[in-house]
């Protein structure tokens, strides 16, 4: 077993000097060979599949390419993060290329589905404006409410004060420089929902300081556009695993976009006590909702462009303190947070990507 073991090494690990040295040469289609076979002599080595893909992506097979790096990653169990990166650059070139190498069936309907409550605190109307023209052509004909919230002296407080106004049995907490694309999104929180309590759209699988990523990678799940450089209109998709939707077990989500069933957000509330200002409320709300035994996931299902990378400044320091005060058990080191992301022309171009990075999941 052993001497089999180490011939089909062997032979894999000669495989693999072929196939570089075919593509140093430029013939690519004797170096794909040389990779294939060096995958079959050793399908756990994940050495094979990515040199696969680096050269199946040089001859344009954008498909061959995303799996070979998909299959690269998942040899890596989650930790091959240039694998991860690759996969995701080659769909996204891929898509600019104007390609579709996966197929991705929509997600269903459901009719007219649950009432939404949508609770916002905005002093920007512009940017509320944005948001609302959004929200709504993804909502279709569902009934729902928005409850702009002006004077929040902090999103804790805020998000108090807007849920004991809520009427339905679906509440939504979102930023306002939220829009969504999906023209299903509310469809997949729901559907999120009937299985988990608290669903967001990037969350951890982990909590372990003082920031709802912070256990870094593996353990983060989701995917959000964020605003590109270039032209107007460009965006830079961000994934943060290739696993794709609804994933359970998160103990953290970010607090852009957080929807709740009503009663959940009822029984775990928000601590505008202790956080007063504008940050740790998230974290503070799901880690306690896991703490109280509450299901909570990340869908993957919904398509969404978040326009602000954060603040870490004093407000956010002061609140970290507050933090670490109220969970010490919480104060591991933190982990390493990748990103992973595609730059992408257009924001239909992002939908067509988070198609496309769904099809990858499921081939």
């Amino acid at each position: 077993m052993v001497r089999r073991l180490m011939a089909s090494l062997n032979q894999a690990q000669a495989f693999l000097a072929a196939g570089n040295a075919f593509r140093a040469a430029g013939r690519l289609d004797d170096a794909i060979g040389a990779y294939r076979r060096a995958v079959v002599a050793a399908p756990e080595g994940a050495a094979g599949h990515y040199n696969l893909g680096l050269v199946l992506r040089e001859s344009r097979d954008w498909r061959g390419a995303a799996l070979a790096f998909r299959d690269a990653a998942r040899l890596g169990r989650g930790t091959d993060y240039d694998a991860i990166q690759n996969a995701v650059a080659t769909l996204g070139a891929a898509v600019e290329a104007g390609a579709a190498p996966f197929a991705h069936d929509a997600l269903p309907a459901t009719g007219r589905g649950t009432p939404i409550s949508i609770v916002v605190c905005s002093v920007r109307p512009g940017l509320l404006g944005e948001m609302r023209r959004s929200y709504e052509s993804a909502l279709g004909d569902r009934e729902h409410e928005f409850i702009v919230v002006g004077d929040a002296r902090s999103l804790g407080e805020g998000y108090t004060r807007g849920l004991a106004l809520a009427r339905h049995p679906i509440v939504v907490f979102s930023h306002d420089d939220v829009e969504i694309f999906s023209p299903r999104a509310f469809d997949a929180i729901e559907r999120a929902l009937a299985s988990h309590d608290i669903v967001g759209i990037a969350g951890s699988q982990l909590a372990r300081g003082p920031a709802v990523m912070w256990a870094g990678h593996p353990h983060l799940r989701g995917l959000v556009a964020i605003p590109g450089r270039g032209k107007p209109g460009a965006v830079d998709a961000t994934v943060f695993s290739l696993e794709c939707g609804i994933l359970g077990g998160m103990q953290t989500l970010d607090g852009f976009f957080i929807a709740a069933r009503r009663e959940a957000a009822i029984a775990i509330g928000f601590d505008a006590a202790t956080f007063d200002g504008f940050h740790f409320y998230d974290l503070d709300f799901t880690w306690r909702a896991h703490l109280a035994g509450m299901r909570i996931a990340v869908t993957t299902e919904v398509c969404a462009l978040h326009r602000s990378l954060g603040n870490f400044a004093g407000d956010w320091q002061r609140c970290a303190i507050r933090f670490a005060e109220k969970f010490p058990r919480l104060s591991g080191s933190r982990g390493p947070n990748h990103h992973f992301a595609a730059p992408l022309a257009s924001r239909e171009n992002a939908v067509r990507f988070h198609a496309q990075l769904h099809g990858l999941a499921a081939a």
